[in-house]
């Protein structure tokens, strides 16, 4: 164990896969009303042109070592993993992500999210914005390529170091 996770322990803080599990309460500081912390902000561009757009907020939870279907998105996405950690699969490269963190998916592009741990399952909150005729997601038969392979910096940590 590490100096800073001694100290987390000794300071109740959350250590091993309790760190996967954002935290949803507790943000109100002592004697204050209220408290919102930002996740994500970011300026989007792919928003739909049209008069109407169909919007959805969905929760999903993807079993451990277990990896959704290929698809495509017809209109931007974004999810918070509220649990575990994800990694997003593309033809030429992979993405990491654990909770507490907001990321988007592209338009159009085949990929699928694989949850890489051993035990606990990756929950997530997505948000997603289509033109109203159009269905959010497309899936799509298994691609005729690998993605590239890389374990989660989450798991790396994990590892006893020499």
């Amino acid at each position: 164990m590490n100096a800073t996770s001694a100290s987390q322990q000794a300071a109740g803080a959350p250590t091993g896969d309790d760190q996967l599990r954002l935290e949803l309460t507790g943000l109100v500081p002592q004697g204050g009303r209220h408290h919102r912390r930002m996740l994500f902000d970011e300026i989007e561009t792919r928003l739909p042109r049209d008069p109407e757009a169909r919007v959805a907020v969905n929760l999903s939870e993807l079993m451990p070592g277990q990896a959704a279907d290929w698809h495509v998105h017809n209109g931007p996405v974004w999810f918070l993993v509220v649990q575990g950690i994800v990694t997003l699969e593309y033809e030429n490269h992979v993405e990491h992500f654990r909770s507490g963190e907001v990321y988007s998916e592209p338009i159009g592009v085949v990929h699928r999210a694989r949850n890489p741990h051993a035990s606990l399952p990756a929950a997530f909150v997505g948000f997603w914005i289509t033109a109203a005729d159009r269905p959010h997601l497309i899936p799509v038969a298994p691609p005729p390529w690998m993605p590239p392979d890389s374990a989660h910096p989450w798991l790396q940590q994990l590892r006893p170091s020499a």
